[in-house]
């Protein structure tokens, strides 16, 4: 049975089971992914008039199966206006849906879209805005994998700047189709200090929001332009937002509620523009976005020609009211005294900081290189990029990578080379994408980068490389790669990597340089309410648990009357228990999520569970035997046990005959198993000292 996932895309919104865009249809550009399309005439719809602006978005297949992608279009309050849908997408491989192409689609429409699949997916969003006279804008980002209840915004700017022309325009998108939420938004400026608080206290509230908040229809976006914020935020003002999500009349808890944001940051009097998506955290779990460890791929310091090209960086903690001692490590520079050729540095962040490697003197100028960040707290984080001597209007933003999303495997859905509009001569290349992959504990990594392509033969090809530090990858200059190519990349590693990618254009004036984030394993693989169902054979069988916390006698409700015995083995090799009738001799009281439990029968059943919306991301595993659930997407066992590979000596699986069936590594002529199922519980004999974490992979 195909479980069907969601992602949401928001004007750079996505979520790995839900996808939440904002997007704009405009009038198409001469060199747009969608040039080749019938132009339409320009009506006028963005928040602000930077020009005529319209949206692409690719979604790329990240499961191990061909994928159906289906597409919902909502308009601003929410109503669907059109669907269409893509079959049998490879593993892999990634669509482009081009919304000016899209003809059910009205002009000037201003709204959402929510994207579903029968696997996994991820998603790129990127928007592009004509200027005229050949002059465009182009900013784009990644999207949400998760819905939260807090958004953090590190970067926000009204008439920042000398000129007064950096501004930030907000979409925030309530992604649930049928229940209203109600948001707060506290403003802080760069020393901290609350700025602006909406709704402002003793505001009347509305019905839908009687404990106060902002009401963001279901489906609907709420949007905010910092430029016409004038009589709310002062002049000049450059810091951050936070947006929590407060109690409606129709719900009485936050927690599951889902929002998604992404915020542009351009420039008025010119053609620069960027976009990042918000960065979540769920207070309930106490996960999000936000990470005690963040790397940054791509820094530079008064690089290139002329020494003009840097990078900076936006820190918001989690906690504003404690103020976050953070580590930066710069790396990797030979001429740096650190080891590898690093550089570092301690910083204290009250409420906010802005970080600009330029004013770091012990930084080389033409330093190009990755910057990893630890914290004593979890902290969101935005870089910008740009060249910042004037004449040049390129510039772009992309979220700093949390450790959760640093892996060994990384999905990037969108690749270029040599691909469209050639400029007004021809003699341009076109749209081009490069990728920038930093090693996580800044050593050397081995990693093979797979391309995924409909000009490709038989559809992919791949190639493998060594990376100390970080390394570029230009797919401009990668003879593996055809002309006019199109496509997707997925990169596997020996160790966990972080990964940004770029794409951008010389065939235009203005700012073509779009960076987002490749992403690392699913945080969310099931829409709430997933149900799992397990069969339990008369007599044994090793099943995973994957509900919430609670007692055994609740867990085991619907089968109670069948169950004789139930065991869950402790990392000591002894085991816990629970005897039906006999709590005398009963030492086993609760089940916790991902338990693997032996479970005894009296008569066959069918056990119904309610599966996690956060399975989790790893299994410790200790020197001996080890009893776990394996919670990873089904694959091949040699894959899905590749993180752990030298570490183990034997896995078990008991199959519903009451037979066991075993994997040997190396040992083909004495295994029995070739898959290992999602939610498979299983024996592992760990045969080294010490314990490993298993991480499973997507």
């Amino acid at each position: 049975m195909r479980r069907w996932h969601w992602a949401a895309v928001g004007l750079a919104a996505l979520a790995s089971l839900l996808a939440v865009l904002a997007l704009f249809v405009e009038l198409p550009g001469p060199g747009s992914p969608a040039a080749s399309r019938p132009a339409r005439a320009a009506i006028a719809g963005q928040l602000a008039a930077l020009g005529d602006e319209n949206t692409s978005f690719w979604v790329q297949n990240t499961g191990p199966k061909p994928a159906r992608f289906a597409v919902d279009y909502y308009d601003a309050a929410g109503t669907r206006v059109t669907q269409e849908s893509i079959p049998d997408v490879p593993a892999g491989a990634s669509v482009a849906f081009h919304q000016d192409s899209q003809d059910n689609l009205p002009h000037g429409f201003s709204g959402s879209a929510v994207v579903t699949s029968d696997q996994s997916v991820r998603t790129v969003i990127v928007k592009q805005i004509q200027k005229g006279d050949g002059v465009l804008s182009v900013g784009g980002d990644d999207g949400v994998t998760r819905g939260f209840n807090k958004i953090y915004l590190p970067l926000i700017y009204s008439r920042y700047g000398p000129d007064g022309g950096w501004n930030t325009r907000l979409i925030l998108q309530n992604v649930s189709s049928g229940t209203a939420a109600c948001v707060r938004m506290t403003y802080r400026d760069e020393k901290g200090q609350v700025a602006l608080v909406e709704p402002a206290a003793g505001s009347q509230p509305v019905p839908q929001c009687p404990s106060g908040g902002l009401l963001v229809a279901a489906a609907s976006v709420l949007k905010r332009d910092q430029a016409e914020m004038g009589g709310s935020l002062p002049a000049n003002f450059q810091g951050s937002l936070l947006v929590e999500l407060v109690a409606s009349n129709q719900q009485s808890t936050v927690n599951t509620q889902i929002l998604a944001a992404t915020v542009d940051v351009y420039h008025s009097q010119r053609s620069s523009l960027a976009t990042y998506r918000g960065l979540g955290w769920s207070s309930a779990e106490g996960t999000g976005d936000l990470s005690t460890r963040v790397y940054l791929p791509f820094v530079q310091k008064n690089f290139g020609l002329g020494g003009g090209w840097n990078t900076r960086f936006f820190v918001s903690p989690l906690d504003s009211a404690r103020p976050a001692a953070l580590t930066l490590i710069y790396c990797c520079d030979s001429r740096l005294a650190g080891a590898g050729g690093s550089l570092e540095r301690k910083l204290t962040v009250s409420a906010w900081a802005a970080v600009d490697p330029a004013q770091e003197a012990g930084l080389p100028d033409g330093f190009e290189g990755s910057v990893s960040i630890a914290s004593d707290q979890a902290v969101a984080v935005v870089a910008t990029w740009g060249w910042v001597l004037g004449g040049i209007d390129s510039f772009a933003a992309y979220t700093g990578v949390p450790q959760g999303e640093a892996s060994t495997a990384v999905w990037v859905p969108l690749m270029y080379r040599d691909f469209g509009y050639k400029g007004a001569t021809g003699l341009a290349r076109g749209w081009n994408s490069w990728l920038r992959i930093q090693v996580a504990d800044g050593g050397t990594a081995t990693v093979k980068v797979t391309y995924y392509g409909s000009k490709l033969p038989g559809g992919a090809v791949s190639f493998s490389q060594s990376v100390t530090g970080a390394k570029f990858f230009v797919q401009r200059d990668d003879l593996l790669l055809p002309a006019e190519f199109e496509g997707a990349a997925v990169i596997i590693s020996d160790k966990p990597i972080a990964v940004a990618a770029g794409v951008f254009s010389d065939a235009y004036q203005g700012d073509t340089d779009v960076i987002f984030g490749g992403f690392g394993p699913d945080v969310l693989s099931n829409p709430p309410g997933a149900l799992f169902t397990v069969s339990l054979a008369q007599g044994w069988t090793h099943a995973c648990y994957v509900g919430m916390q609670q007692p055994v006698d609740d867990a085991l409700a619907d089968v109670r009357k069948d169950v004789l015995a139930v065991y869950r083995l402790r990392p000591d090799q002894a085991y816990d228990r629970w005897f039906a009738g006999r709590p005398d001799l009963t030492t086993l009281t609760s089940f916790n999520t991902n338990d693997a439990l032996l479970i005894l029968m009296g008569a066959s059943a069918t056990w119904v569970q309610e599966l996690p919306n956060t399975p989790p991301p790893s299994v410790t595993l200790s020197q001996g035997w080890n009893s776990v659930c394996y919670a990873g997407q089904t694959k091949a066992v040699e894959s899905a046990t590749a993180g752990i590979a030298g570490q183990f000596t034997v896995l078990y699986a008991l199959g519903a005959n009451q037979s066991w069936k075993r994997f040997v590594p190396g040992r083909p002529d004495l295994s029995t198993i070739t898959t290992i199922d999602q939610h498979s519980a299983l024996l592992v004999l760990k045969s080294t000292p010490g314990s490993v974490a298993w991480v499973f992979q997507p």
